[in-house]
């Protein structure tokens, strides 16, 4: 009877501690698939990590843009119908430009803390119904893949470069003429020459194949690629204090590993491209300078245009934090 009797309570206690893990499961919502590198590695790794510190007790569950399309994936995260956002500030940009300005600063995720702009970002999104956690920064930044090497003294003129909006004065500085393509476009506009380069952040262009299409990548890169990670902040307030803190404590730790993870990322990806016969042509010390203020001033110009009295915050604590070129 006795041990018919352990046996049951034994059952009951694993099924009570099921139920609790499974209670935590968060939904979380990507705004890239898994040919994305930083999905498996850098999302992949925090919530794994998430997952070791609470002893189980949370795990997720990672859904890409196929569930919601990437630029619109602010407003089911907000509303609840996920719990976890991982994107980039660029992708919102129509409903609001704040995490887009934090590509445009100098500096990593310490000093962003440091600083009061993370915390600031945090305040604008919570009125829209979102909890910042954690910007995951690729420091390597952004730059542009070319068909024929940059030219010393012209730079690019008189080239087309693929470009969203947000590269248009990184290109116009250089010389060229921007040109608008989604990602699936730039492969065959390269190929048959309808664009000479494209602008791209410097993980994804093995992904994408355009070794095969462009011989030579642009260094140094400019900028800071900022991966923020949210959650629905009604999902964030229903966590009981514990919890809270434990995401908190994780999500910090967990922002200076990032930076040493993408930067394993880009050095297995820049090995490849130079398998694959891609050639570095640098700037100059005077077109990087050139370079560097059209990435800071055009980005947050920009993102102004869409959210002024935020953007104009960050720009002031950005300049006391020697935060901009």
């Amino acid at each position: 009877m006795c041990r018919k009797f352990a046996l049951c309570m034994s059952l009951v206690m694993s099924l009570t501690l099921s139920q609790v893990l499974a209670a935590e499961q968060f939904r979380v919502l990507s705004s890239w698939d898994d040919s994305y590198e930083p999905v498996g590695q850098i999302l992949g790794g925090f919530l794994e990590r998430l997952e070791e510190e609470s002893n189980g007790e949370i795990t997720s569950r990672v859904s890409g843009p196929e569930t919601f399309p990437p630029f619109e994936q602010l407003d089911p995260v907000s509303r609840g119908l996920m719990d976890m956002l991982f994107t980039n500030g660029a992708y919102h940009y129509n409903d609001t430009a704040v995490a887009m300005s934090l590509d445009s600063l100098i500096g990593g995720p310490d000093k962003l803390r440091e600083s009061g702009i993370w915390d600031y970002v945090d305040e604008r999104y919570q009125e829209r119904g979102l909890k910042l956690i954690a910007v995951l920064y690729d420091m390597n930044g952004y730059a542009i893949m070319l068909r024929e090497a940059l030219d010393p003294d012209n730079g690019l003129k008189g080239r087309r470069i693929r470009g969203t909006p947000i590269y248009h004065p990184v290109i116009e500085a250089l010389g060229a003429s921007p040109v608008v393509l989604s990602a699936s476009e730039i492969y065959p506009a390269l190929e048959r020459g309808v664009v000479d380069g494209a602008a791209w952040p410097t993980v994804g262009p093995v992904g994408l194949r355009l070794y095969e299409v462009a011989d030579y990548m642009l260094r140094p890169s400019f900028g800071q690629v900022g991966h923020e990670v949210f959650m629905s902040l009604d999902k964030w307030n229903s966590l009981d204090e514990e919890t809270r803190d434990l995401i908190s404590k994780v999500a910090e730790e967990y922002e200076s590993e990032a930076v040493e993870k993408f930067n394993e990322i880009v050095a297995a990806e820049e090995a490849t491209l130079e398998e694959k016969g891609v050639t570095i042509t640098e700037l100059n010390e005077k077109q990087q300078a050139q370079v560097d203020k059209a990435w800071f001033q055009g980005a947050m110009d920009l993102a102004e245009k869409q959210s002024p009295e935020a953007v104009k915050r960050i720009r002031e604590l950005a300049a006391d934090a020697g935060m901009a070129p």
